[in-house]
């Protein structure tokens, strides 16, 4: 993982996070969570895949449904179609059963046979969609050869058209037109055009039958039949139930609407939203269902839509149906699928919060428990209501406890027992050191008493008589008396070494003048002779110190003073004590050519500098606390802390 880490690192620091780093990224954000997240993470992928896999397969089968649907308007829409296509075959029989009278050369005949003709499509014939409101019979050359009904038989340019558009009818072949203006109270349908005889043959006659829409009509209510005041349902049974919703158009070839039923329905003789939608489809010979949705501009409910040709006509038939009607059980189902899908999805995600909680519980119970011991909380038992392998665990966790306790009562037993071992010796040493501190200035005191007492009085008896000598010579033997001179100089300088020893040994100016006259008076002795520039800031405290305080404090002093002149080659020296609250701060430092401490002073190194350690001894015994600092080159700089407490009597 570490090189993987660094690499992450280096590329933040440079370009920004590679793929690989983002990943690593997210691992680690991944492994940063607790158990209940992630057994909750896997139980939600889990979930997603199961109900997703529900989901998919349930809206495959809503896909499914709703084909289902949508071949099922389009079967009605061709049912509707062959009625349209069954009714018009029955007017064209109708006028192939007086193909005889229409032929007639005589036009008496031919007249009566049409209006007998028209009586019977009339009144006679019942049609679902539309009614017959007048018949032309005319020649190949478009002139009416006979008429009946409405439209009146004037010339115009409807026969012209009719004739063209019907040009290539075979003998009995039928064909559906627009439809010529009707007359008063008619809503035009279309115009039925039907050969009658070869069409080669100048005695070939066309019929033209012209239908009307029926005017007012609900979808719910019967056709009114104008002439016989029959009454006949305009839809089948299945398509007139009003729950339904059923809209049916039929539309011309430049998108008009001919035929409408429906409470939706648009004007007969306007162009229908639907055209944009059949155009689209490839035109009018295009069978097809979908979903129409109002686009840009427009303003209808979306439905669903049944588009089936009228024969080979350029007709359409249009069957639709609102969407909350036709796809009411795909969108029922759909939204339960929904429903039950989130409501499933949400309980069960519940149900393994609640599940994982229980399991997880016990496990954060147990890392409590192991945080309170590794913290030192040995005396509360784990109490895990548990009998899997979490209780398991915590009868072996509270097993270690209570071995861990009775190891750690038996370890404080032996530290307690050891620590008073110690502070015994402890205590031991320092009288011990104490002592022998002591000692060592009683000595010191008995050695300046006898050098002061003996030596320095020999030494100055000595001084003494080698001058009598001398002067006893009178001049006599000058090389003897030069010898005596000489003699008399080392035994001066002897006694003036002997008196220096005898103040280093016990400074009477520290038992007669106190600690601040001893320092100046040590430090100009011993660094302003040997050229080194000092500095002494001494505070004088209120009321003298305890003796051994004072000794302890001076001798430290000393000590420094004395590295100072020997050994550190320094030009400048600075010493300072100074008194805060009840701890005595001493600092001496100089310039010189400073040391390695850690070579000097390091444990396990052999015993080199005998003053700095009775300086440690002195500083330990008094409970204070020494710090030396120094570098080669850079001079030297002890700091001593020592609390002022009276001497025990």
């Amino acid at each position: 993982m570490r090189p993987i880490q660094s690499r992450c690192e280096m590329a933040l620091e440079s370009a920004g996070p590679s793929t690989g780093c983002r990943a690593f990224g997210r691992w680690v954000r991944f492994q940063h969570l607790g158990i209940r997240q992630r057994i909750m993470l896997y139980v939600t992928l889990g979930l997603v895949l199961m109900f997703g896999s529900f989901a998919l397969l349930g809206l495959q089968s809503i896909e499914q449904a709703t084909q289902l649907v949508y071949e099922e308007r389009l079967t009605r829409a061709y049912t509707l179609a062959s009625m349209f296509e069954s009714d018009f075959r029955h007017v064209a029989a109708d006028v192939q059963e007086e193909r005889a009278g229409l032929l007639a050369d005589e036009p008496g005949r031919r007249q009566a046979t049409a209006r007998a003709l028209l009586l019977h499509l009339a009144n006679t014939d019942p049609f679902h969609f539309f009614h017959v409101t007048g018949l032309w019979l005319l020649a190949p050359d478009g002139a009416v050869m006979a008429a009946a009904g409405r439209p009146a038989a004037e010339p115009n340019a409807a026969q012209g058209a009719i004739t063209a558009a019907a040009a290539g009818l075979g003998e009995g072949d039928f064909a559906l037109l627009p439809a010529a203006d009707g007359g008063p109270g008619d809503v035009p349908f279309a115009t039925l055009a039907l050969r009658l005889g070869e069409p080669a043959s100048p005695t070939s006659r066309l019929v033209a039958v012209h239908l009307a829409s029926e005017v007012g009509v609900s979808p719910e209510a019967p056709s009114l039949n104008p002439s016989s005041g029959a009454r006949q349902p305009l839809l089948p049974p299945q398509l007139a139930d009003p729950a339904a919703r059923y809209h049916l158009e039929v539309l011309g070839p430049d998108g008009h609407v001919v035929l409408g039923l429906g409470g939706e329905e648009e004007p007969t003789g306007s162009i229908s939203h639907h055209f944009r939608v059949i155009q689209g489809l490839g035109g009018q010979q295009q069978a097809a269902t979908l979903l129409h949705r109002p686009g840009p501009g427009e303003d209808f409910e979306p439905h669903v839509m049944a588009v089936v040709p009228l024969g080979s006509s350029r007709f359409s038939l249009v069957l639709e149906q609102a969407v909350d009607v036709a796809l009411a059980l795909p969108m029922q189902v759909e939204q339960r699928l929904v429903l039950l899908t989130t409501a499933g999805f949400l309980a069960t995600l519940a149900v393994a919060w609640v599940t994982t909680g229980r399991v997880v519980k016990p496990t954060q119970e147990l890392t409590g428990a192991a945080q309170g011991m590794a913290r030192g909380d040995l005396e509360s038992p784990i109490h895990i209501r548990a009998q899997d392998e979490v209780g398991q665990l915590a009868e072996s966790l509270e097993t270690m406890r209570q071995q861990l306790r009775t190891a750690y009562r038996q370890l404080e037993d032996t530290n307690r027992a050891l620590e008073s071992q110690v502070r015994e010796r402890t205590a031991r040493l320092g009288e011990l050191l104490q002592k022998v501190i002591s000692a060592q200035e009683e000595e010191r005191a008995r050695l300046a008493r006898e050098l002061h007492d003996e030596t320095a009085q020999t030494l100055g008896a000595l001084t003494i008589a080698l001058d009598r000598a001398r002067d006893s010579l009178d001049g006599t033997l000058p090389q003897t008396a030069e010898q005596l001179a000489e003699a008399k100089a080392i035994a001066a300088r002897l006694l003036e070494e002997t008196r220096r020893l005898i103040l280093d040994l016990r400074p009477m100016a520290l038992d007669d003048l106190g600690l601040a006259p001893a320092i100046r008076w040590y430090v100009e002795t011993h660094l302003e002779d040997r050229g080194v520039a000092a500095t002494v800031e001494v505070e004088q405290p209120a009321a003298r110190l305890p003796k051994h305080l004072e000794v302890s404090l001076f001798r430290i002093i000393q000590e420094a003073v004395t590295n100072i002149a020997k050994r550190a080659n320094a030009s400048h020296a600075h010493i300072r004590l100074t008194f805060r609250g009840a701890v005595a701060h001493v600092l001496v430092s100089d310039d010189g050519q400073g040391f390695a401490v850690d070579r000097v002073l390091g444990p396990g190194l052999p015993v080199q500098h005998v003053g700095l350690l009775g300086m440690q001894e002195r500083v330990g015994l008094l409970n204070g606390r020494l710090e030396i600092h120094s570098e080669p080159g850079r001079g030297t700089a002890v700091s001593v802390e020592i609390p002022i407490v009276e001497e025990a009597s």
